[in-house]
């Protein structure tokens, strides 16, 4: 698994609330679906997958158009790889 985080940020932050443990992992590659967090713990359902690539298109598109709002845009059909679609992600 760390080999997929980034580099300088093979940590995690973790903080307990109201006893449920958060962890929030830092991703090496933007715009890149993970199938599971956790290497050898199962894997995403296809409809989990489809809403994280929606999710990390609408981010991409606010990055790299800052001053849009996409907070009610919404994808039609199959939603494109947001790592590779139209030139892939600028880092």
């Amino acid at each position: 698994m760390s080999e997929k985080l980034a580099p300088d940020k093979r940590h995690c932050f973790m903080h307990n609330e109201d006893d449920v443990m958060h962890i929030t992992l830092q991703k090496r590659e933007k715009g890149q679906t993970w199938p599971s967090p956790i290497d050898g713990q199962g894997e995403l359902d296809s409809l989990s997958v489809d809403h994280e690539q929606r999710r990390l298109m609408l981010q991409r598109f606010q990055e790299e158009h800052p001053g849009f709002d996409f907070s009610q845009a919404e994808f039609t059909g199959i939603c494109p790889d947001p790592k590779t679609f139209m030139g892939g992600i600028k880092h």
